[in-house]
C-alpha cells in the first residue's frame, strides 16, 4: 500500500477524532450487514404506503431500518445532491438535501434527528449537484458561486456564521464571464480538502480544465474540446489521494500534462464515483454494460460486465466485484454508486432502479435480484459482501405524476462517512412527490 500524503493522513486522524473513535476501534467495530440479508434470492415488492414522516419503519423484504426523512409537498422533491458528493458533513451532525419547487434551493437538517435546521437561501452553486462538504472541518463546505457579487469564484462556507469568504477565483483562466464547474459528473475534492478540479468555457468560446490546490495556491489550466485529446463535457476530477486526477477513462497528472494510466473500459463515462479501495488505493467504482476492450482481468467471462467494477487508477487494473459470477443479473438500468465512507474505506452503497420493468411493483412475483434496491457492498476481494438493505419503489424518470423533472426521483444513494447510514431518495410508487430516506445500519447510534 502506498502511503498517503501527510495532509491526508492528518485530514482523517481529524476526521476520526470527530467521531471520538480511533481508526483500528472504528474498523473492528465496524458490521453493518450484521444480521442483514446477502443472500441473492429473488423476493417479491410488497405493496406498501409511504411510511410516515419522521417514523422508522422496518423493509419488509429485508429486514433494515428505515426512516422518512423530509416531507414533501405534491410536485415537490427532497432529495440527495447526488451519489457521487457528500450529504453528512464531517462529524455527521448536519444532512445537506436538495429541494426542487416554488422554494427551491439547499437545506441543512439536523444529520442525527433530521430535523430542518436552516434554508441556504444565501448562495447559488454553479449546480445544484456541486456543494462540496469539508471532509475535516464540520462546519465548511466548498462552492463555485453564481451569484453576480461573486460569479465564478471557489469560496469556503461557513455553516456556523452563515458566511462564506473567498478561496479562488479564475478569471485568468475562463475570463470575468467564464464559469467554472466541476463538469457533467462532478466527484469530491480529495480528502485533504486541498487539491480541485474544474472546466469553464472562456469568453472567447474555448473550453479549458483547472487544476487547483489551496494550500500552495497553485493553478494549472489546459484546453478541452476541438484539437485536444478530451471532450468538453467533464472536468478533471481529483483522487482521494490528491495524487492524480480521473478523466475520461484515464489517470492525470496534478499539472495536467501527463497520463498516468489508462482504464480497462469500453464506456468512461458510466456512473462510478472515485474513493479508496479496502487496500487504500484511488480507485474508481463504475456501474459496468459493455465487456471491457481487454477483458477486464484474465478468467473473468463478463469481461468487466457488473453492477460494480473497480479500477486502480495509478496502474489502470481492472477488477469485477458484482457480477454474474456470483448469481446477480446482468446490470440494472438506473444503477448508480456511492463510495463516500472515507472512515471505511472500500464500502460501497448502491442503487438500481430497473427501467421497464415495474410490473414488479403490482404482479405479486419475486422480482429481479436488485431490481429497486439500494444495498451496500464490501470491496474487499478477501471478504466480499453484498448487503440487501431496502427497496425503494421509486418510478424515478419514467414518473408519470411527475410536476418536477422526473430525474430528480432517482434514488442516488449516498453512504454517510462513517458508513452506517444510507440516504435515498424515492417518489414512492410514483406517488408525485420525492422523499428523502435515511437507512440505519447495525452498529448506528444517534449521540446521547
Amino acid at each position: 500500500m502506498k502511503p498517503a500524503r501527510p495532509a491526508t493522513v492528518q485530514a482523517l486522524g481529524v476526521a476520526a477524532t470527530l467521531l471520538g473513535l480511533s481508526w483500528s476501534a472504528a474498523a473492528a467495530a465496524y458490521q453493518p450487514c450484521e444480521g442483514l440479508v446477502t443472500h441473492t434470492e429473488r423476493v417479491p415488492v410488497r405493496p406498501v404506503a409511504r411510511p410516515p414522516y419522521l417514523k422508522r419503519y422496518r423493509d419488509p423484504a429485508f429486514g433494515s431500518t428505515v426512516m422518512r426523512i423530509s416531507d414533501a409537498a405534491d410536485g415537490e422533491v427532497f432529495k440527495p445532491a447526488y451519489s457521487t458528493v457528500q450529504a453528512w458533513n464531517a462529524d455527521e451532525s448536519l444532512l445537506l438535501l436538495y429541494r426542487s419547487g416554488e422554494r427551491s434551493g439547499h437545506v441543512l437538517l439536523d444529520g442525527h434527528s433530521y430535523a430542518p435546521v436552516a434554508e441556504l437561501d444565501d448562495i447559488v452553486p454553479a449546480d445544484i449537484e456541486q456543494l462540496f462538504w469539508s471532509h475535516t472541518d464540520p462546519d465548511v463546505f466548498f462552492y463555485v458561486s453564481k451569484l453576480s457579487a461573486d460569479y465564478g469564484q471557489l469560496r469556503r462556507y461557513h455553516v456556523s456564521r452563515r458566511a462564506s469568504e473567498l478561496v479562488r477565483d479564475f478569471e485568468s483562466v475562463c475570463g470575468p464571464r467564464g464559469l467554472p464547474t466541476a463538469g457533467g459528473d462532478p466527484h469530491m475534492p480529495s480528502l485533504d480538502d486541498d487539491l480541485f478540479g474544474f472546466r469553464c468555457r472562456t469568453d472567447e468560446g474555448t473550453w479549458m480544465m483547472i487544476s487547483y490546490r489551496i494550500s500552495t495556491d497553485e493553478l494549472h489550466s489546459a484546453p478541452l474540446g476541438e484539437g485536444t485529446d478530451w471532450e468538453e463535457w467533464s472536468a478533471p476530477q481529483p483522487a482521494p489521494s490528491g495524487e492524480r486526477f480521473w478523466m475520461q477513462g484515464k489517470s492525470l497528472s496534478v499539472d495536467l500534462s501527463r497520463v498516468e494510466a489508462g482504464m480497462d473500459m469500453a464506456v468512461d463515462h458510466e456512473h462510478a464515483n472515485l474513493g479508496q479501495s479496502s487496500r487504500g488505493e484511488d480507485v474508481l467504482y463504475q456501474v459496468t454494460f459493455d465487456p471491457a476492450p481487454d477483458g477486464c482481468v484474465d478468467g473473468d467471462l463478463w469481461q468487466g460486465v457488473g453492477h460494480l467494477t473497480e479500477h486502480t487508477l495509478a496502474n489502470g487494473r481492472c477488477r469485477p466485484v458484482v457480477n454474474a459470477d456470483d448469481g446477480y443479473p446482468y446490470t440494472t438500468s438506473g444503477t448508480h454508486v456511492s463510495a463516500q465512507a472515507y472512515r471505511q474505506p472500500g464500502w460501497v452503497a448502491m442503487s438500481s432502479v430497473g427501467y421497464d420493468q415495474f410490473e414488479w411493483f403490482s404482479n405479486g412475483r419475486r422480482a429481479p435480484v436488485l431490481f429497486s434496491e439500494i444495498y451496500l457492498v464490501n470491496t474487499d476481494p478477501s471478504a466480499r459482501t453484498v448487503c440487501r438493505l431496502a427497496q425503494h419503489r421509486s418510478y424515478a424518470k419514467q414518473a408519470k405524476s411527475a410536476n418536477y423533472t422526473p430525474y430528480l426521483g432517482e434514488p442516488h444513494a449516498t453512504i454517510s462517512p462513517s458508513g452506517t447510514r444510507v440516504l435515498f431518495g424515492s417518489d414512492w410508487y410514483d406517488s408525485g412527490s420525492v422523499d428523502s430516506y435515511v437507512i440505519e445500519l447495525p452498529g448506528y447510534a444517534a449521540p446521547g
